[in-house]
């Protein structure tokens, strides 16, 4: 008889242990609102952590700011860790594999803007208007700008340089194309005109005399040796090439407005719009190119030069100004925030996921104490009985 009391002590005493583990480890999440009975709240409802849910979030919230996520802990993470071979190799990679694309500018386009396109590929009127727009505005800027510069300020003194000296090589050219000119069929003809002319029309009697004895192939056969020597002489060369200089420094000297008034308002406008026709045609010629045909000049020194440079750049930036970041950045309302409106099933559920076997065998432990405290009153009972 003695011996069931003992075992129904300790299995009564298990029991308990157990069950109010089980319950204290449950009062933590649940219930999720305050029970009542009529008017009043039943205790220990709702859990503790819901009924302290705005404490526990501004304790995370400061926790988060003052200790996790600050200006310091990014500082360190930045210089310390591999952040930077991390963000380089990123950025290789997912710049490498746009540069592969072997999808043409027109398909992406069409893909992500596809308004931005007409029925005939062409660009649509409603990009194409604003944007001739503001090229229009554009050089008309440039130009009201510069207006009372001389053209010689617009270019570099290399610029200068070049263009003074290219007028010995154009004056060679120049007198070069005379002479193929002259010895030309077209040339020969223009030469007997003005043989003819001189003979016949202007010569008078003697041009008569002469016409009567020459006629007009032997007096090209006797001028076009005269001109050629004329020609390759170095004193006209030197002449045209001093003329065309005299010429290159007085249309330096001007003023862009004066070259602009000179040239005449609706010349500009139409070269203007021819330029822009050029830069339009060549845009859409370059949206029928593959994206690895266009990119490719440019694949070797972006992946292994522009790119490190741009990720250390970034690095630094952030490091720099991770003080002022984070002083602006209400990192502990955030997180205040987001742990008020986060679900407390979730919550309940993470922290058992984490800490589920321990809650198992604390609610053990409650059966095992229990059972010890049973047995012992077991004892007592039979001891003092």
């Amino acid at each position: 008889m003695n011996s069931w009391l003992i075992l129904l002590n300790i299995a009564i005493g298990s029991l308990i242990g157990g069950f109010t583990n089980h319950v204290a480890i449950r009062m933590l999440f649940r219930p999720l609102r305050p029970w009542y009975i009529g008017n009043w709240r039943v205790p220990f409802t709702p859990g503790l952590i819901p009924s302290r849910r705005d404490e526990i979030a501004r304790q995370m919230g400061r926790l988060v700011a003052e200790h996790l996520l600050t200006a310091e802990g990014v500082k360190r993470a930045i210089t310390q860790g591999d952040m930077e071979k991390t963000l380089v190799y990123w950025l290789q990679d997912v710049s490498g594999k746009w540069m592969a694309e072997e999808r043409t500018l027109r398909q992406l386009v069409r893909a992500a803007v596809p308004q931005v396109l007409d029925e005939n590929g062409r660009w649509s009127e409603s990009l194409r208007a604003p944007v001739a727009r503001h090229w229009h505005s554009f050089v008309q800027r440039l130009l009201a700008r510069h207006e009372d510069k001389q053209l010689r300020e617009l270019l570099s003194d290399s610029g200068v340089q070049r263009l003074e000296a290219s007028s010995g090589a154009f004056s060679e050219l120049l007198l070069t194309r005379v002479r193929d000119y002259l010895h030309s069929p077209q040339g020969h003809q223009t030469l007997q005109t003005m043989v003819r002319s001189l003979l016949g029309g202007g010569g008078g009697m003697f041009g008569g005399f002469v016409g009567m004895f020459l006629g007009d192939d032997k007096v090209i056969g006797k001028l076009l040796p005269h001109l050629d020597e004329l020609l390759q002489g170095k004193e006209l060369h030197g002449r045209l090439e001093q003329f065309i200089r005299q010429e290159i420094d007085k249309l330096l000297d001007k003023r862009v407005g004066e070259v602009v008034a000179w040239i005449g308002a609706e010349q500009v406008e139409e070269w203007t719009d021819a330029l822009f026709a050029k830069l339009e045609d060549q845009s859409l010629r370059l949206l029928d190119e593959p994206l690895s045909k266009l990119t490719q000049p440019i694949r070797e020194p972006l992946l292994n030069e522009a790119i490190p440079r741009l990720a250390r750049w970034l690095l630094d930036t952030v490091e720099r100004n991770a003080e002022r970041v984070f002083s602006s950045l209400p990192v502990s309302e955030i997180v205040t925030r987001q742990v008020e409106g986060f679900p407390i099933e979730r919550i309940e559920q993470m922290v058992l996921g984490i800490s589920g076997k321990e809650f198992r065998m604390i609610t053990i432990l409650g059966f095992v104490l229990g059972g010890m405290i049973g047995l012992v009153q077991g004892l007592l009972s039979m001891w003092l009985g």
